[in-house]
């Protein structure tokens, strides 16, 4: 079932069919304060970005990247938008044919970004990188993650190959050493608009619970004291290849080769990252919002 035949209209945007009526209310009257303090803000010149066909939670980047430039998002088609987003929460994603049909009236982020699964992450990071993390389990001999192919399960398990069966909707990946210290992991998430941006969060877990999203502590590093050159290239790379405009990469560099992995695309990405300080967490939410600025302008001559 699309996203459409399961919402109702309210005055600035689509709700939930399941959403009590006050919980509509309330969300469309705050929506509205927003929108009137954006205006007055603005100049008396209204700045919307139409998110569609879901709408970003409070807790998203986008949402947080806009509040910082005075734009207001809406999954509300109307007739001007300085800029679309394709914001549809699936790991295989169906329903872009509205913003594709806006695609010659406004610049639209992410209208290709349709396919975040392992399987393709994988594949493209071969292609670009020129080695991989899918392995054989049948045949390797060593420690192999299983995960599931849909994004953010956070089911990894640590098993040893070679495996006697395989489980159908699961990938199969070399264990990548990203240990920080006896009880952390460290795993490098890298901000995308068009390219890398000029910094990284480092994100320390606990090591038993490597693949879950929880997160012991956080810090915002320049991009070049982590990566290289050469591997930001790569990752730009990466990023057109395989069609995102806008996100964030789970990167993890692996102490075995030296290498890094690129593990996981998020094309919705929530942020910044838990136990981030607040200093540093506003810096990132309003670099963020310069770039989408000025990715905004650029696609905008580009005509």
């Amino acid at each position: 079932m699309s996203f459409s035949e399961t919402v109702k209209r309210g005055f600035f945007n689509r709700y939930h069919k399941k959403m009590p009526f006050i919980e509509r209310l309330l969300k469309d009257v705050s929506h509205g304060i927003i929108a009137l303090s954006n205006y007055f803000k603005n100049g008396f010149r209204r700045k919307l970005i139409l998110v569609h066909p879901h709408y970003p939670s409070r807790g998203s980047t986008l949402y947080k990247a806009a509040g910082s430039i005075n734009y207001t998002l809406t999954n509300k088609p109307r007739k001007k938008h300085q800029l679309v987003v394709y914001w549809e929460y699936a790991t295989y994603r169906e329903e872009f044919q509205l913003v594709e049909s806006l695609k010659d009236q406004c610049p639209v982020l992410n209208l290709y970004s349709r396919d975040i699964s392992k399987v393709k992450v994988d594949q493209v990071h071969k292609e670009v990188f020129g080695y991989n993390t899918f392995v054989d389990p049948l045949s390797y001999s060593g420690k192999v993650v299983q995960k599931n192919d849909v994004n953010a399960i956070h089911d990894g398990q640590i098993l040893q190959g070679p495996l006697s069966r395989v489980e159908e909707g699961f990938i199969y990946q070399i264990l990548i050493d990203n240990q920080f210290s006896e009880d952390l992991v460290l795993d490098i998430r890298v901000p995308v608009i068009g390219e890398a941006l000029d910094f990284v969060y480092l994100k320390y877990r606990n090591i038993q619970e490597r693949f879950k999203n929880t997160t012991v502590n956080t810090e915002v590093k320049t991009i070049n004291e982590i990566l290289s050159e050469a591997e930001v290239n790569l990752i730009n790379a990466f990023c057109q290849k395989i069609q995102l405009d806008y996100g964030e990469l789970d990167v993890l560099r692996n102490k075995d080769d030296g290498k890094i992995y690129i593990v996981d695309v998020n094309n919705t990405p929530q942020g910044p990252p838990a136990n981030t300080k607040k200093e540093q967490g506003e810096k990132a939410i309003a670099k963020i919002g310069e770039a989408i600025l000025n990715k905004v302008e650029a696609l905008a001559k580009r005509g």
